[in-house]
């Protein structure tokens, strides 16, 4: 489509530019119902905050000094279904971000409010919804006004088969299950093939589609639409939006603000970075360890099986062929065979577990009878190292994960705490909910060195004599917690205090639910 360099913006709404030049607490839920609002605010910074700059006060004022252009009234019939698509995709996107925790909510909102940008400006251009495919005027539009990297890689790439969705595939994904959860009940804005499968993306996110419901996705994001007005119409905002630019601009240099600003991203960049290096690390190693895992798994297997068959075809004729063998040594040396080699395909799976885990299967699971029957299965362990094992635990706690993935998690961490512990000592699994939801796994024993505990979470590693265990245990429960959007940590010794490791599983009041 020609023409896209004469649309300088999309106008924002009165109410929405008043909440600009006035931001409150009450800001983003003044502002993000109104796409162009939340484009204008993208074109100034990284995220739709509250503007730190006089520069976007005084590029609005400019434009209200010129001819109107960019109206779109959600008022209007022609353009209310396209808005009402805006605003259903972002719902489902901030409720699908919340329920994951695999995106940022409010970027969520963003893709799934703007990914039809070129639905909007092409009826801003022409007043008609696009004929054809809209994607390349997003494309040269998100160039022209220089919007942020994230937006502009969730804009161009969601209609892109799962395999090629970019740095940002989380949110990209997020939004196209989003686009198939909306498709058929609005409008369709062909962003998708008709009978293209999600289940990849779904899969990303640690959903399956058919876990997943439009009508309770928008219920859980509810607001208010306020009437749609022209700025170009309203004097007094003109006014409002200068007094803003001129009281900002009183309040310091803008050149110093801006200096200020810089200097507060690249420290929040740094800090980022050097918090984010260990989990980078990690991610590299488990890459290469999951095409190690992948080769080495099916080849080594290979020659196991035979070793194994053989050794059992060979006891099947030890009356025949074994007779003089009178106290049984090769008989007992045929049988370890056979165990070391079911020793090393046990290695193998685990080691397939923690490189290549399944695709979450999440759903809603009573927490406490879980932690119970682990517990049950590792009564004769407790008993054997004569360590007793506690739980204090609510009557019951429904939690949104994969119940399988969980249970091996928590098992790997009581086990890891029961072979810890002394004789005579004590294990306890206990929960806490706070900002998160807390499976605490304590024992008395004397913790991991400080030599230790940088490889806590490596594969085979192991802090214990050789020979006692494979290492696999604690690096397990932290990669199917992972696949839960939780973690795995060891809280920070103190004197006096148990050891304590600690699953984090993401809690909101949709996704985990306690009674006393």
């Amino acid at each position: 489509m020609t023409g896209y360099d004469r649309l300088p913006w999309l106008a924002p709404s009165s109410a929405a530019l008043a909440a600009i030049a006035r931001p409150g607490d009450s800001f983003w839920s003044s502002v993000r119902c109104d796409p162009a609002a939340v484009l204008w605010l993208l074109r100034f910074g990284e995220e739709p905050t509250p503007p730190q700059q006089s520069a976007l006060l005084r590029a609005t004022l400019a434009h209200l000094d010129q001819e109107p252009v960019g109206l779109l009234n959600w008022n209007e019939p022609a353009t209310r279904p396209l808005f009402e698509t805006c605003w259903s995709l972002a719902r489902l996107s901030m409720a699908l971000a919340h329920r994951t925790r695999r995106a940022d909510a409010q970027r969520a909102w963003c893709a799934g409010l703007l990914v039809p940008l070129g639905w909007l400006a092409s009826l801003a251009l022409t007043g008609e919804r696009p004929t054809g495919d809209a994607s390349g005027l997003a494309r040269r539009l998100m160039r022209l006004w220089h919007l942020p990297d994230w937006l502009r890689e969730v804009v161009s790439n969601v209609s892109l088969p799962a395999g090629t969705l970019g740095a940002e595939s989380s949110l990209i994904a997020l939004v196209r299950v989003a686009l198939h959860l909306w498709r058929g009940r609005g409008l369709d804005l062909h962003l998708l093939h008709r009978h293209e499968s999600l289940d990849a993306d779904a899969a990303r996110l640690g959903l399956t589609l058919e876990s997943l419901d439009a009508d309770s996705l928008l219920a859980d994001e509810q607001f208010d639409v306020p009437p749609w007005s022209s700025p170009y119409e309203q004097p007094l905002l003109r006014d409002l939006l200068a007094l803003a630019a001129d009281n900002h601009d009183l309040r310091g240099g803008v050149e110093h603000q801006r200096l200020e600003a810089e200097v507060d991203r690249l420290h929040r960049t740094l800090r980022e970075q050097i918090l984010g290096e260990a989990d980078r690390l990690r991610l590299a190693k488990l890459a290469a360890l999951g095409e190690f895992a992948a080769g080495a798994g099916h080849e080594i297997n290979n020659p196991l099986a035979i070793i194994s068959g053989q050794a059992q075809y060979v006891l099947s004729h030890a009356e025949d062929w074994l007779v003089s063998d009178d106290e049984g040594h090769t008989i007992k040396a045929l049988q370890t065979i056979i165990n070391q080699t079911k020793r090393i395909h046990g290695m193998l799976l685990e080691l397939m577990q923690f490189a290549r885990p399944a695709a979450a299967r999440p759903s809603y699971f009573d927490l406490p009878t879980l932690i119970g029957q682990i517990v049950a299965s590792l009564r004769e362990l407790a008993e054997t190292r004569e360590v007793e094992l506690q739980t204090e635990l609510p009557e019951r706690m429904e939690v949104w994960a994969d119940p399988k993935q969980v249970g091996i998690a928590l098992q790997c961490l009581v086990k890891n705490a029961l072979e810890a512990a002394p004789p005579g000592g004590w294990v306890r699994v206990r929960i806490e909910v706070g900002e998160s939801l807390e499976i605490q796994v304590e024992d008395n024993g004397p913790g991991p060195s400080p030599e230790q505990r940088p490889h806590l979470f490596d594969p085979f590693y192991s802090g214990r004599n050789a020979g006692r265990g494979k290492g696999f245990g604690l690096p397990v429960a932290w990669r199917l917690a992972r696949q839960q959007g939780g973690d795995v940590r060891l809280e920070p010794p103190r004197p006096g205090r148990p050891t304590r490791f600690i699953l984090s599983l993401p809690r909101d009041d949709d996704n985990s639910r306690c009674a006393a």
